[in-house]
């Protein structure tokens, strides 16, 4: 895998993207800075991070082909992937929370963003951001959020961490199953009675009983009937002061 380092950048996923149609010559591409100034979140939000302290990166992995009905499942094993790397430092605690944070001790710690290159119905090449937060002490605006340092106390090297990081989606990724047993038993409250709210703020509880093939959230009401919703039609109530 080539590897890029940059200081400063608007978004990893946006320059890695325009330098894979600029060059063919590799089909694995690992690029991060020290700074991002508008990195990219799902749905159009912004992942932001303090300059120097926290990983913020983006995988390109080319010589792919699935179909664009599942491209879910390479969602779930980059999420798969990132814990397999914490997991490497005894991050406690890790979870998956639906559809692409990643948690410690219920906490956020990272999040990813999978943007594909398509080739008629199929995904032919992928760009994969990654942000963890990495060596900040505290995060007094962000309630919801957590570090590998505030958590454990030590500092990070952030270039190895993101090689290692880089190495293990490209590994989980160009494999060839998803583990979904691994991934539900890491879920965020599968099988539990989780509180949501609506896309009109309406609250309710439900548990957590599956995710679908296209990404979709299943949840089952106490009456039994289950619903399925799509990414940004709810969130986790825990997590609302966090969007």
């Amino acid at each position: 895998m080539l590897f890029i380092k940059l200081s400063s950048v608007d978004s990893t996923n946006s320059f890695l993207k325009q330098w894979v149609q600029q060059s063919k010559k590799h089909t694995a591409i690992g690029v991060w800075a020290e700074h991002q100034t508008h990195g990219k979140g799902r749905m159009g939000t912004q992942w932001h991070a303090t300059k120097g302290l926290n990983l913020t990166g983006s995988v390109y992995l080319g010589n792919i082909s699935i179909d664009i009905q599942t491209l879910f499942e390479i969602n779930k094993r980059v999420c798969l992937a990132v814990i397999e790397t914490l997991l490497a430092h005894k991050i406690p605690e890790l979870q998956i929370k639906w559809p692409n944070d990643i948690l410690a001790k219920g906490k956020k710690i990272g999040g990813i963003l999978v943007e594909p290159i398509l080739r008629g119905a199929k995904v032919t090449d992928v760009v994969i951001g990654c942000g963890i937060n990495v060596n900040e002490k505290a995060l007094p605006n962000l309630p919801c959020a957590t570090s590998l340092s505030a958590i454990t106390g030590k500092s990070y090297d952030i270039e190895s961490l993101f090689e290692a990081l880089a190495a293990n989606i490209e590994h989980t990724v160009r494999g060839k199953h998803t583990d979904d047993k691994r991934y539900l038993t890491t879920l965020y409250g599968l099988g539990e009675l989780c509180s949501f709210e609506r896309k009109d703020s309406i609250p309710f509880t439900a548990t957590i009983v599956d995710v679908a093939k296209d990404g979709k959230l299943v949840v089952e009401h106490e009456n039994g009937e289950r619903e399925i919703f799509e990414e940004k039609a709810l969130v986790f109530t825990a997590f609302s002061r966090c969007r």
